[in-house]
């Protein structure tokens, strides 16, 4: 959920210790032959991809920072290297052969008793809002000529995890000659 009011307090709280905090802008940490390119929350009316990436020449590596996974099918328009999203907590409880319990609720809900939709996971936080891309929930995909990972992050909410424990990622940049 995007709360645009506490934007400058977690922002000022982060700058105040040396954390600097991207909001569609593009940082060179290696130097200048590869942009890391933070978008703002998709949700937000602040999400606007052009402003940074038509900015950015064609042919330079580009590595996309979009918390929600959905933003991907979005940034199919420029060239993206990589996009790192999480947002989803790896759909939670993911069901052998199945894939996230959400996806498959979600298409239920219509045949499910309104009045038991607070007793059912997910059904009764409408998850179907929380993301549209529930393929995308966790892993590695390609999203047109893009590729996109999604962290499974630490934390949880309500019910909990089940087959989708907590992920910490780390991923090694390799120069190509």
């Amino acid at each position: 959920m995007y709360y645009p009011e506490t934007k400058p307090e977690v922002m000022a709280a982060l700058n105040k210790i040396g954390i600097k905090v991207l909001w569609n802008e593009v940082a060179y940490p290696l130097g200048s032959e590869l942009a890391l390119v933070e978008m703002s929350d998709f949700w937000s009316r602040e999400f606007n991809p052009a402003l940074v990436m038509d900015k950015l020449a064609t042919e330079l590596p580009r590595i996309v920072l979009s918390h929600q996974p959905d933003s991907a099918q979005v940034m199919r328009k420029w060239r993206v290297y990589l996009q790192l999203s999480g947002h989803t907590h790896g759909g939670q409880i993911w069901l052998p052969k199945i894939g996230p319990l959400s996806a498959w609720l979600d298409p239920q809900r219509r045949i499910i008793p309104k009045p038991l939709h607070p007793f059912v996971p997910y059904l009764k936080r409408r998850c179907h809002r929380v993301v549209k891309h529930w393929e995308w929930a966790q892993g590695f995909h390609q999203v047109g000529e893009n590729y996109l990972y999604v962290n499974r992050g630490l934390g949880t909410y309500w019910p909990g995890r089940l087959f989708c424990p907590p992920e910490v990622t780390v991923i090694t940049l390799v120069q190509r000659h």
